[in-house]
């Protein structure tokens, strides 16, 4: 009877330390598992934010080849042919289209006469 109640015991206990040791593997369990998570969250947002950098990149570039069109086509409106890119173009003042009417032309030469002529005063 002596040999049953020790081996009772005996069993008990290492039923309670099973018990503590499961205990323990699930604490462990549940803070990896957070753990988890927050890399997981963390990579989520690394990711977002890289995926806002590629499309505000695409959007600048979309903007730039509209931009680009727009003022290809001003150019094609503007003159009725397209003019051709030379990098002295920026410098170069822009060329009348033959068919043109020269007259404005004349009155803007006077008043850059006059600009450059401040104390010039016509006689009255």
């Amino acid at each position: 009877m002596e040999e049953w109640k020790q081996k009772a015991v005996s069993s008990n206990d290492k039923a309670n330390e099973l018990q503590a040791q499961v205990f323990m593997l699930k604490e462990e369990i549940h803070s990896l598992r957070k753990e988890q998570n927050l890399e997981a969250a963390r990579a989520a947002t690394a990711q977002n934010k890289s995926e806002k950098l590629v499309l505000v990149c695409h959007m600048k570039e979309n903007l730039q080849q509209a931009n680009s069109n727009s003022t290809k086509q001003k150019e094609v409106l503007s003159e009725g042919r397209r003019k051709t890119y030379t990098p002295s173009c920026a410098l170069l003042p822009p060329r009348r289209s033959p068919f043109r009417e020269i007259g404005n032309s004349v009155l803007m030469l006077r008043q850059n006469s006059k600009a450059i002529f401040p104390l010039h005063c016509p006689d009255p």
